[in-house]
């Protein structure tokens, strides 16, 4: 119950201070985890060296501070949600959102393929407070009163969270995992199908199913299932990534990915997803320092 006494606290902290004093404690927090518990980023540091192959030990060691700097900004974002002064729409500025519009009016569902990446949170729950509708398929943590006091923040902000656990799915047996999972899919496939949006990342595989496709250059496990029920749903897939500047979010709206509905599902799929990563590349590339992925995606390159 730790984790949850803490971030408890920690809430009620961001809750009676200043944003720019939340975001000061928080680099505070990361240079203290950093100092006492370096090994726990291991996985960070070897996904940054592929991105960036030929960084050196100083560079790399400035550019994992600055990567859990803006992490903790994160967590300070969803404790902001519980609170009734926070106002995130007024914190977003968006580019070619209209990518988004058409594809939401066309009624057949939107999937918004995104990752762990700038400022996700305050995307997702300022574009809810502005009378939009976008669901979450959301990781379940432990304990289980912290989750729900997670997503109780992002519902006060009209977030509709659709949870998985990735946990229970990895060390149940295979009928359960494939149940457990099942049933998430099936609530994403519902909204799909009644012409609503739902937001999923793909560059964490949670379950360890995840397909080989390249990445950086390397053959990395990537989950492919939201571009697989996207397809067999029928509806679009919109990549939204959103970038971190200071106290603002950039959300940058690319234009939906078209696949062919008639193609032979499994290469179609995998066709679709190797365009998505080839975006987050792009993105990745652009600032390292917001991209927020602390297990190792090349987990056989990490282990050598």
């Amino acid at each position: 119950m730790l984790p949850y006494y803490a971030y408890r606290g920690a809430e009620a902290l961001v809750g009676a201070l200043p944003q720019s004093v939340s975001y000061w404690l928080g680099d505070r927090a990361a240079d203290a985890l950093l100092a006492t518990v370096p090994d726990r980023f291991d996985g960070l540091r070897d996904n940054l060296r592929h991105v960036i192959p030929s960084i050196g030990d100083k560079a790399l060691k400035r550019l994992v501070r600055r990567n859990l700097r803006n992490l903790t900004h994160c967590w300070v974002d969803v404790m902001e949600m519980s609170s009734h002064r926070t106002d995130l729409p007024s914190r977003i500025d968006m580019t070619d959102l209209y990518h988004f519009e058409e594809a939401i009016a066309r009624g057949n569902g939107v999937v918004v393929a995104s990752m762990h990446f700038g400022s996700w949170e305050v995307g997702l729950a300022g574009w809810n407070k502005m009378g939009g509708k976008m669901a979450l398929l959301a990781e379940v943590l432990r304990p289980k009163e912290l989750f729900d006091r997670v997503i109780g923040a992002r519902r006060a902000q009209g977030v509709h969270i659709i949870p998985i656990d990735t946990q229970a799915m990895r060390e149940g047996d295979p009928q359960a995992a494939r149940r457990l999972g099942a049933a998430s899919m099936r609530e994403v496939f519902k909204v799909l199908r009644s012409g609503g949006v739902v937001a999923m990342a793909l560059d964490r595989d949670l379950i360890g199913n995840g397909e080989p496709l390249e990445f950086f250059g390397r053959p990395a496990p990537i989950p492919i299932g939201a571009v697989e029920i996207a397809i067999r749903a029928g509806a679009a897939i919109v990549p939204i990534v959103l970038f971190r500047n200071g106290y603002r979010v950039r959300a940058m709206v690319h234009p939906e990915l078209r696949y062919s509905p008639d193609a032979p599902r499994d290469a179609e799929v995998r066709k679709t997803a190797q365009m998505l990563l080839g975006i987050f590349e792009e993105a990745i590339r652009l600032h390292p320092e917001q991209w927020h992925v602390l297990d190792p995606i090349w987990p056989a390159t990490a282990s050598q």
